[in-house]
C-alpha cells in the first residue's frame, strides 16, 4: 500500500493533534483494523476512516484513495464513537 499527503495538512495535523500525518499509515498495521466507507455532500468525494490500534492506543485516520494512493486529511486519536465501533 502507498500513502501519500499534502504537506500544508501535514503541518496544520502536527499542531491540531500532535502527531504527522505518516503515523496513519501505522493504524493499518493492525491486523483488526476497522475501515468505514463516508460520503462527503459537500464535493462528493467518497472518503474513508480507517480505526485501529497503535502501541495500545485507537487511532483513526480519514483519508480518500486517488491513484491508488491512500492519502490522509487527518489523523488524530479515535472518539469514544469510534472505539464502541471498532470494538464492537
Amino acid at each position: 500500500m502507498r500513502f501519500g499527503f499534502d504537506p500544508g495538512k501535514d503541518a496544520a495535523n502536527r499542531r491540531k493533534h500532535g502527531v504527522p500525518l505518516s503515523f496513519g499509515a501505522r493504524i493499518f498495521d493492525d491486523a483488526n483494523y476497522l475501515l468505514i466507507p463516508t460520503f462527503r455532500e459537500q464535493d462528493g468525494e467518497d472518503r474513508y476512516k480507517v480505526v485501529g490500534a497503535v502501541d495500545g492506543a485507537l487511532w483513526t485516520a480519514i483519508h480518500i484513495i486517488r491513484d491508488g494512493v491512500v492519502r490522509f486529511i487527518s489523523v488524530r486519536r479515535s472518539n469514544d464513537g469510534e472505539e464502541k465501533q471498532y470494538r464492537a
